[in-house]
């Protein structure tokens, strides 16, 4: 079962990591550049990797 409100704060904290690497100039973006949707995808992987990791235990 997907626990979409740990899923939620993952990607809450993706977004302001994200955020913050742009503002600092780390991170190029362009004008088509969807914040939203590399933080879906890198929370996606991450709600993943905590999975398995609990899987493993």
């Amino acid at each position: 079962m997907i626990n979409y409100i740990l899923l939620y704060k993952i990607r809450k904290k993706v977004k302001r990591i994200i955020k913050e690497k742009i503002a600092d100039e780390e991170i190029a973006t362009t004008e088509k550049s969807c914040i939203g949707c590399i933080a879906d995808e890198i929370s996606w992987e991450i709600y993943y990797l905590l999975k398995e990791n609990k899987g493993e235990k």
